[in-house]
């Protein structure tokens, strides 16, 4: 019974290693661009205008959209997202190191007027441009396109 509980400790203990050792290889670019991205899924617009570069593209982008009717075009509601993005650098934008994201967004969604238990996914093509200013990463300029499903 010792030597099980013992093999349990060790299977656990593992598990939590691995867990955190892939969550390190994450550039904090990419994690910040993950919480911006659910954000503006989930049209909380004030909330991703917090993330932004103020007075960049990706401000008058968001400026416009609150400007605009609510909701998503098609009135689907996020319901989660999955992210698969490359990240490299960019070299400065204006004296501060940037960096360039470049993928897709499955984002799973309830069309307007319909519910599910598991939701309809969509395949987004994103692309990010994102600086670093005062220890975080903001998003200086962002592209997200709705492939054809």
């Amino acid at each position: 019974m010792k030597a099980r509980m013992l093999v349990l400790a060790l299977l656990v203990s593992a598990g939590g290693y691995v867990a955190c050792s892939l969550g390190r290889d994450k550039h904090p670019a990419v994690t910040a661009f993950e919480a911006f991205y659910w954000k503006l899924q989930k049209r909380d617009l004030v909330a991703a205008g917090a993330m932004v570069v103020p007075g960049s593209e990706a401000d008058l982008a968001l400026a416009a959209q609150r400007d605009g009717a609510p909701g998503s075009p098609d009135g689907a509601v996020a319901r989660g997202f999955e992210l698969d993005v490359r990240h490299e650098a960019d070299g400065e934008l204006a004296g501060r190191p940037a960096i360039r994201l470049r993928g897709e967004a499955t984002v799973t969604v309830d069309p307007a007027g319909y519910s599910s238990a598991f939701g309809v996914p969509t395949t987004h093509e994103v692309e990010a441009r994102l600086v670093e200013e005062g220890g975080s990463w903001r998003v200086a300029a962002f592209r997200d396109t709705l492939l054809a499903q």
